[in-house]
């Protein structure tokens, strides 16, 4: 192996500094974590400052596709390190086939070294006493990374590892997030949101947010019907490059009083990427999930206010099917639900999301949920088509509105009962009206003086005359009409067959 890795050097790596040669003969002789004494917490401005940049270039100048050598240098380096390097070179040419074995050495060592400390961080646990279910569930994933192919398996085998096996059980359901009865989120899966501007985005996305917080607790706070399904022991992660430092400190804020909790969780990490690039944020959330992932044992969710934020146009197709591919990809690698907002066409009423990349990733989307607000009522509702699991009709929709009181967005019921309540709303208004003319008219030429009782037969009379005309309506139909008034409370009843107007503010009792 030595020899092979010195050959890597001199045939692909010669360009490098001098401090290379010398980080790979170290790595040689005493193994990797002696060469960390010359590796990335050595290098002051970045992974490539000093070593890696002729690294790099020499990489590009001949080809070389994988890790191989820069493995060797940083095999004992953070998981954030490993995982930029291997970003940095997925993209180039074949790597030489002589090089394959080294390869597979270096990454059975890297599995090893990986299962060896967590194997040292069970012993700990269970003298410890405490819960191993954290350490068992990181084996498992390394185990079923190394499975998967992670460590450059050929593109056959990584598939193979997949197929078909009629003697394994199916993975168990794993959606994680309802709103009401409605799955509408699963580990290692996408959940689309999308909405014209200022239709109440902000407001799901604190009401996610605020059920992922609050997790398998009870607490009183309104999450708009939003709740969290599973464990909740793993990191909660927002990026945000919509809004203001303000207002995204201000949607926080909410997000835990939509939780019901004293205080923010520690499980969630937000962060305002408004002044970040487009690129950058993209890098971002990488590094986030490993880091996270590595400090709290696992990653709940994902919630990415400005999906489309994350690529330089959403209307280039490969650029479009590259970012929904690497979101999807996180996703499965961390098994966290992902929530993507994006924003809908502002010409479009069908909910024709922007560009090839909110059609991408509607296609691959396990839930997409749709909000819309209505301009009179100000109500919003979120609602879901092309789900994976159920579909929400917009009729059985969550309603939503602004509380000038609460300062936010609360939970108005949900639509169809929403609908029968402004129905029934507007046939107390139109009765009122058509009442409120025939009993002042009443009143007006004296029946029964200025508060008038009226039969059936006076209202009939008093209708007739109010409208000049000269057919009385059928007194069968009017005692009916005013009966219906009086279950509407616009009419109440002062004695056998007579009724009086219930004004406004008085009960109809």
């Amino acid at each position: 192996m030595s020899e092979n890795l010195l050959a890597y050097h001199d045939r692909f790596l010669e360009p490098a500094e001098s401090a290379a040669r010398k980080l790979i003969h170290s790595w040689v002789l005493h193994g990797p974590r002696k060469a960390n004494e010359f590796g990335p917490d050595r290098m002051p401005t970045g992974i490539f400052a000093e070593v890696g940049s002729g690294v790099l270039d020499a990489m590009l100048t001949h080809g070389a596709k994988d890790l191989a050598g820069v493995m060797a240098y940083f095999n004992d380096a953070p998981q954030a390190i490993r995982d930029e390097l291997m970003e940095c070179t997925m993209d180039f040419a074949p790597l030489p086939s002589n090089c394959g074995p080294l390869i597979e050495t270096l990454c059975r060592y890297d599995h090893a070294r990986k299962l060896e400390h967590l194997a040292s961080r069970l012993k700990n646990v269970l003298e410890a006493a405490e819960d191993p279910a954290a350490v068992l569930a990181e084996i498992a994933a390394l185990q079923a990374e190394a499975a998967n192919g992670t460590g450059r398996a050929s593109l056959r085998e990584r598939a193979y590892a997949l197929r078909f096996n009629p003697d394994v059980a199916p993975p168990p359901d794993e959606t994680c997030m309802a709103i009401g009865e409605y799955p509408i989120a699963a580990l290692g899966n996408l959940t689309a949101i999308q909405g014209k501007s200022k239709v109440g985005k902000s407001a799901i996305v604190s009401a996610i947010l605020g059920a992922a917080q609050r997790g398998v607790f009870q607490a009183a706070g309104d999450t708009l019907c939003m709740s969290w399904t599973r464990d909740s022991s793993g990191a909660i992660i927002h990026l945000d490059s919509e809004q203001s430092q303000a207002d995204w400190h201000g949607l926080i804020c909410r997000s835990v009083t939509r939780s019901g909790l004293a205080a923010v969780s520690p499980r969630l990490v937000s962060l305002p990427l408004v002044m970040f690039s487009r690129a950058d944020r993209m890098e971002i959330l990488r590094q986030t999930m490993a880091h996270e992932r590595e400090e709290k044992g696992g990653i709940d969710t994902v919630v990415i206010d400005g999906v489309a934020d994350l690529c330089q146009s959403p209307n280039d197709e490969a650029e479009a099917l590259e970012v929904v591919s690497q979101l999807m990809a996180m996703a499965q690698t961390y098994r966290a639900a992902a929530f993507c907002v994006l924003h809908e066409n502002p010409t479009s009423d069908q909910g024709k999301t922007r560009g090839h990349l909110g059609s991408e990733l509607n296609r691959k989307a396990f839930a997409n949920l749709r909000i819309d607000k209505d301009s009179e009522t100000l109500i919003s509702t979120i609602y879901g088509l092309d789900m994976r699991k159920r579909d929400i009709p917009k009729e059985q929709g969550f309603c939503f509105a602004w509380d000038d009181q609460l300062k936010m967005h609360a939970f108005q019921g949900r639509a169809a009962g929403l609908k029968a309540a402004q129905r029934e709303s507007e046939a107390i208004a139109k009765a009122r009206a058509e009442w409120e003319a025939i009993y002042d008219f009443a009143a007006s030429i004296g029946t029964n003086g200025t508060c008038p009782d009226l039969s059936a037969n006076l209202a009939a009379q008093a209708e007739r005359d109010k409208n000049g005309t000269k057919k009385l309506t059928n007194l069968d139909t009017m005692k009916k009409r005013m009966q219906r008034a009086e279950s509407l409370g616009v009419l109440r009843k002062s004695g056998a067959g007579f009724w009086v107007l219930n004004h406004n503010g008085t009960s109809g009792t």
